[in-house]
């Protein structure tokens, strides 16, 4: 479970939508993530916060890197 903006995502969610980031061919902007949390029933409020917290973890673990304006996978 994630705790965003003092609301929580469950852990089902936040594993779906690392996986879904992990599994991206093309770079990808954090507005376009941002579109598919709220479809997956991400609160709107949060959504951003909410992406911008799993790239930075995914970030620190060295699967994405920023370059150029988009994000990428690394190895992808």
């Amino acid at each position: 479970m994630m705790i965003v903006k003092g609301q929580k995502i469950n852990q089902e969610t936040v594993e779906w939508f690392t996986n879904y980031i992990l599994r991206q061919k093309e770079p990808f902007t954090v507005h376009e993530m941002k579109v598919k949390a709220i479809e997956e029933d991400v609160p709107r409020a949060i959504a951003r916060r909410f992406v911008e917290r799993l790239f930075q973890k995914l970030r620190k673990a060295g699967k994405i890197r920023f370059a150029a304006g988009y994000w990428l996978v690394v190895g992808a």
